[in-house]
């Protein structure tokens, strides 16, 4: 099952900062179809975020690079530095750079850890309405990939 319009909808409401449309939309989406989806769409949106940010061509960033990251989305609010635990986050990103494991990490905590980092390397990002599309599209493709 390819990744629905209304998923894609969802995400991009919370990337670009919608809240209340995010909320919105979040409500409306199918649990069990939301299991499988847009789940597979957020990890997939987070592998092309960290790819984006932490991998230039070959070259991958250095941990200190990652833990810097992490510690800024630490300290980002109160709430962030509750939610993300900076071990699980700090692998989670090494892994895809190939130097890390997540085998230890539960699926629950994955996917808070995903949407928290998420938002976060978006937001620095700082994608304009064409930029924020074309990433929403590779996310989606990736995910798609995931799904098949």
């Amino acid at each position: 099952m390819p990744v629905l319009a209304e998923q894609l909808a969802t995400l991009r409401a919370q990337l670009a900062g919608q809240v209340d449309e995010h909320r919105r939309l979040l409500h409306r989406l199918d649990p069990e179809q939301a299991k499988l989806g847009y789940a597979a769409l957020v990890a997939a949106a987070f592998v092309v975020a960290v790819e984006r940010r932490f991998r230039q061509g070959k070259h991958a960033a250095n941990d200190a690079q990652v833990i810097d990251f992490v510690a800024s989305v630490r300290e980002k609010d109160d709430d962030s530095a509750e939610i993300v635990n900076p071990k699980v986050a700090e692998s989670m990103i090494l892994t895809l750079l190939g130097r890390g494991s997540v085998d230890t990490i539960g699926e629950n905590t994955m996917f808070e850890h995903q949407i928290m980092l998420l938002a976060a390397l978006i937001g620095q990002a700082q994608f304009d309405e064409s930029e924020l599309d074309a990433f929403m599209a590779e996310a989606a493709s990736l995910a798609n990939q995931i799904l098949e």
